[in-house]
């Protein structure tokens, strides 16, 4: 099973290895490198589709599922221009797949139910304010040089810098930490090529294409990450871990301040950190920190608007808090069922 995986996540490493080369010393075929990477990230996403079945997660995928699409359609435009242009059109589809992506990272603040729908009506406006700067760059028309590039000012600038902050510091802590990490670098060369005017064209066609190389990088560093098995000792802290890493730091902490609270009002003996259980009593260090049946239950409740309890049930009954793991528990199965397969 080991083999297998880590065949896949080779071959996929050197391919966006291969693509990241071609964007930084082959301008002119760098469409082609990351169109191959955002196809490798389609795997991925399909994954997390099915990761998020029962829970309020898949508004945000949906825009995350559009980000990729927006990204393969940039790299298409890119082949009908050359990189001395700066390939305005395809920087006009970037910018869409950006805004998407900062859709995807915001939809995660208002996901649950209810509330999801309304949240996803602030997220189309968000992305229908985001679009003045757009047209606007289709008016700048000049005779020499062709189509104006799109550009942020003040106080697009700020707003898009706080999207970017929040949406990327909420996962930093988590498991996903390197994909927000890779997300974020693309979004920042993103804004340094909308506010930086000095920049050669081709300067700004390489940023196109390296900001949605960062958003396959991002994925494959998702999915690397989603396939490392849980830390959690018993089912409370499984479901702790796994709340953690899917909804960030902002949801994670209102959950964890509203269960210790419960904790210290029954007198449990645990509180809930950000790496699981510890003993409520400083004193006690030696001792495995025992979590009360009513503490399960009561973390179940906290956070039965962003899952449901079946999706929940499901979480637990893996052993491993991760429906990757059964994914690839069935991937071992097959492989020693298989002729010439691995057999204990």
């Amino acid at each position: 099973m080991f083999v297998w995986i880590g065949w896949r996540l080779t071959v996929w490493a050197v391919l966006l290895v291969i693509s990241g080369l071609l964007v930084m010393l082959v301008p002119a075929l760098a469409p082609w490198g990351v169109m191959i990477a955002l196809c490798g990230a389609i795997r991925p996403w399909l994954s997390a589709w099915k990761g998020a079945e029962g829970t309020a997660l898949r508004g945000a995928l949906v825009w995350a599922g559009l980000t990729i699409a927006l990204g393969l359609l940039a790299q298409v435009q890119a082949l009908f221009e050359l990189p001395e242009t700066g390939r305005p059109w395809m920087g006009r589809v970037t910018y869409l797949m950006v805004l998407a992506m900062l859709a995807s990272l915001t939809s995660v603040l208002g996901a649950r139910n209810p509330g999801g729908r309304a949240w996803a009506i602030l997220m189309v406006l968000l992305v229908v304010v985001f679009l003045i700067p757009w047209l606007e760059a289709g008016g700048r028309l000049r005779r020499p040089q062709g189509l104006g590039q799109v550009q942020l000012d003040s106080p697009w600038t700020l707003f898009y810098g706080l999207l970017v902050l929040t949406g990327v510091t909420n996962f930093l802590p988590t498991r996903y930490g390197l994909a927000a990490l890779s997300l974020g670098a693309g979004l920042v060369l993103e804004f340094l090529g909308l506010t930086r005017t000095g920049w050669t064209a081709e300067a700004r066609a390489a940023v196109w294409s390296t900001v949605a190389w960062s958003l396959a990088l991002g994925w494959w560093f998702a999915e690397w990450s989603n396939r490392r098995p849980s830390l959690g000792r018993n089912s409370l802290e499984r479901l702790w871990l796994w709340f953690r890493d899917h909804w960030g730091v902002v949801w994670a902490l209102r959950i964890q301040e509203r269960f210790n609270r419960s904790a210290e009002l029954s007198r449990w003996p645990a509180r809930l950190t950000w790496f699981g259980l510890v003993p409520a009593s400083p004193a006690i260090t030696a001792a495995p920190v025992e979590s009360p049946e009513q503490a399960e239950a009561a973390l179940r409740g906290l956070i039965r608007r962003f899952a449901a309890a079946e999706r929940v049930d499901a979480l637990l009954n893996t052993g491993e808090g991760d429906l990757a793991i059964r994914r690839r528990q069935r991937d071992d199965r097959g492989i020693n069922s298989a002729p010439g397969g691995l057999r204990s």
